[in-house]
């Protein structure tokens, strides 16, 4: 620990580790064992493996989420002098190269990428030539399906970790229950003994809760507590558009609030929280977008204007105030119409049952390529099943984690736009005469500002595989020859063993997989229950809100004697109304407007305001009148009425001139043995894909959730 300490000391100019820091990197340094870092936002986890990484004599490799936080801390490294680096997806071929080079060659001592990453065939081939002293995985609670982030791709690290001979691995989080711990801990073979937790409670934050029946009782309560601010404020809002009404709202009570979110442009999102990060008394009403990389010691107040929809992520936006150990006020306001806004997040990810049969059924049967692996475009399926990207990616995870048919190789870009450059270098693109050169030429259609390239289409044309066509075309770029702009990725999966070819099979697995996703629906809604329960507990809000992550008796006398219910000795009084029955008016409206019959869920989603792929490319979303007519009934209910309307046409989408007619043709999901055979590389049928213009059947089934690490062994 001495060399820990002169680095900790020299390099990052500090006189001792806090909090339980350096028990962390005594795990790693010492005992070279594997750890978990549960530390608040801003408790100071990202030294815990920047100090070992000095120690070591390898390169560390930081797996992070995002790329704005990646850059700003590899930018702080270089600062004080430490190699550092991150490979993101934005930087040009020319950086991609330096860094690459610098990783190869020992320069490095830090790198940083996304999980995406380790779907990338050449990162992992130079992986293995590289010595990975320390494997440090932020927002490690991503990992688990049980937490409020999970991210498909975080399932693939552990088993990268083993596949590497990784020495140590480190995870980070700043919030997790006892099932995200368990599920860490699992997957990276973490004892008891590594586990370092610091508790969530922190004696200088007063939470207080409040009710309103309305966004203008919001704004004045909001308002109030604004105007005695001693510092500045963020103000946490549910959708982009409240953000907006939020701060007009506050503009005409004369505060003056920025306004964040994800859709607006980059450079506007950077400004901003650059003026923010700067200001004495700012305030930003914002999106859960505005807070990662967030390190302010003095803002005084953070307001959730609309109720968040975990205790997770409360406990991570609230932890931005006060770091610097001063009195800071927590102000969360509950309110009967924001309840249905969050549900629909949970209830849109879930697809339907058919949808996800035909889905399984296209990649089931689906050809290989001639290279072993089978390949498609995520936004076309997107599309044409109604499954959002996230939840694609997440049952793509599911057959290469859980059932092993394959494993997610480097992604191909299908469509090349080329511009011409200069006379010269054309020149030498058409004289080019190496086979792949050719086949390009001959294959690529004219444009109005150069050519487009097929890649799938020259490759059946020339029997050239797919990497020559791709390895020519960067080549014509990185000499300078042309400008390249690809589009259309399609994702890639090197085949395991087969996929089941017969529809009962199928749909057995279709099936198991729906009540998966419908179990992590019924998780969502009861984490929003979750979160009406801490603000209505007759006890004190810093002892229910401990409690909840497992930090049982860190309250002095069970009392932090500044929430509101320590002040008032009574808890908050909340109703957060009632659900209805469908209105039948409004439901033969949306009948009359809304032509699918072959899945009743979109119809559902629709009613009660929840977009998807499917209703987007319609135009049925927010700017319809009728979306989102029935956000106050039961979404149970309306799925059973909307079924009984799919089932009474024999789930045949009726004609756009009029919701009664039913005429179309009909075509389902069969539960027949299988295809007629069809020549193919796998031994495996083949089906077209589906179209939403005809109808579709139905399924349900059963499945259980299992660890995708239960039948590793040590690395």
């Amino acid at each position: 620990m001495d060399k820990a300490h002169i680095i900790l000391h020299d390099v990052f100019g500090h006189d001792s580790f806090r909090l339980l820091q350096e028990q962390v990197v005594k795990r790693l340094v010492e005992d070279n064992d594997n750890a978990l870092c549960i530390f608040p936002t801003g408790g100071g986890k990202s030294l815990t493996f920047q100090v070992p990484a000095l120690c070591f004599e390898g390169i560390t490799l930081v797996i992070s989420p995002l790329i704005a936080l990646m850059k700003d801390q590899v930018e702080s490294l270089q600062n004080k002098g430490i190699m550092a680096a991150n490979l993101d997806s934005s930087q040009d071929a020319a950086m991609t190269r330096i860094i690459k080079h610098d990783t190869m060659n020992n320069k490095l001592k830090l790198l940083y990428v996304a999980p995406e990453r380790l779907n990338n065939e050449g990162f992992v081939e130079m992986m293995r030539n590289v010595k990975i002293s320390l494997l440090a995985v932020d927002e490690a609670h991503c990992i688990s399906q049980w937490g409020t982030s999970f991210r498909p791709e975080y399932l693939k690290i552990a088993r990268f970790a083993e596949e590497m001979n990784v020495e140590r691995v480190l995870c980070l989080t700043a919030t997790a229950t006892k099932e995200v711990i368990e599920d860490i801990c699992v997957n990276f073979l973490i004892d008891e003994h590594g586990v370092f937790k610091t508790p969530v409670y922190r004696p200088n934050l007063g939470f207080c809760v409040d009710s309103a029946p309305n966004f203008d009782s919001k704004v004045q309560k909001a308002v109030a507590l604004l105007k005695k601010r001693t510092g500045p404020a963020i103000v946490y809002v549910t959708l982009q558009k409240h953000a907006e009404e939020a701060a007009i709202a506050f503009r005409r009570h004369g505060l003056e609030a920025a306004i964040y979110h994800a859709g607006l442009p980059q450079d506007e999102r950077t400004r901003i929280q650059q003026n923010f990060m700067a200001s004495k008394d700012g305030i930003v009403c914002a999106t859960i977008a505005f807070g990662m990389g967030i390190d302010k010691a003095d803002i005084r107040q953070v307001i959730h204007m609309y109720m968040p929809k975990t205790l997770e992520g409360y406990s991570q936006e609230v932890g931005r105030a006060g770091r610097d150990g001063l009195p800071s006020t927590c102000l969360m306001i509950l309110s009967p119409p924001d309840i249905p806004i969050l549900e629909g997040f949970c209830r849109g990810d879930t697809v339907s049952p058919t949808s996800l049969k035909l889905w399984l059924q296209e990649v089931a049967l689906k050809d290989e390529d001639g290279d072993g692996t089978i390949s498609f475009n995520h936004y076309t399926q997107a599309r044409e099943f109604d499954i959002k990207d996230t939840v694609l990616r997440l049952l793509y995870a599911q057959l290469e984690l859980k059932h092993g048919f394959f494993r997610a190789v480097t992604p191909f870009y299908a469509i090349y736009d080329l511009k011409e450059l200069s006379a010269a270098d054309w020149q030498k693109v058409m004289k080019d005469n190496t086979k792949p050169a050719q086949a390009i030429r001959a294959g690529w259609t004219r444009k109005t500002a150069g050519y487009q390239v097929d890649v799938m289409a020259v490759v059946a044309a020339s029997g050239i595989s797919r990497e020559q066509i791709a390895r020519t075309l960067s080549m014509w770029e990185l000499e300078g020859l042309l400008e390249s702009k690809p589009s259309q990725v399609r994702n890639r999966y090197r085949v395991i063993k087969p996929l089941p070819t017969d529809l009962p099979t199928i749909g057995a697995l279709a099936d198991q997989m729906f009540e998966e996703m419908v179990a992590r629906e019924e998780d969502g809604v009861r984490r929003i229950q979750g979160v009406i329960e801490f603000a209505t507990a007759s006890k004190c809000l810093a002892v229910a809100l401990a409690e909840y992550f497992g930090d049982v008796g860190v309250v002095p006398n069970e009392q932090c004697g500044v929430c509101s219910f320590c002040k008032t000795g009574q808890s908050l009084s909340f109703n957060q109304g009632t659900t209805f029955d469908p209105d039948p008016v409004q439901v033969a409206s949306v009948l009359s407007t809304v032509t699918i019959r072959d899945d009743p869920r979109c119809l559902a989603r629709f009613a009660f305001g929840v977009s998807s792929p499917r209703l987007y490319a319609n135009k049925w979303t927010t700017k319809h009148p009728l979306f989102g007519c029935l956000v106050d009934a039961d979404f149970k209910k309306l799925l059973e009425v909307f079924d009984v309307e799919c089932r009474r046409v024999d789930y045949v989408n009726v004609a756009e001139d009029s919701a009664n007619r039913t005429t179309g043709t009909k075509r389902s999901y069969s539960g027949g043995s299988s295809y007629p055979a069809k020549s193919s590389t796998r031994g495996r049928s083949t089906s077209g894909s589906s179209s939403y213009s005809s109808g579709r059947g139905r399924g349900r089934g059963s499945g259980t959730k299992t660890s995708y690490a239960s039948k590793r062994g040590r690395y």
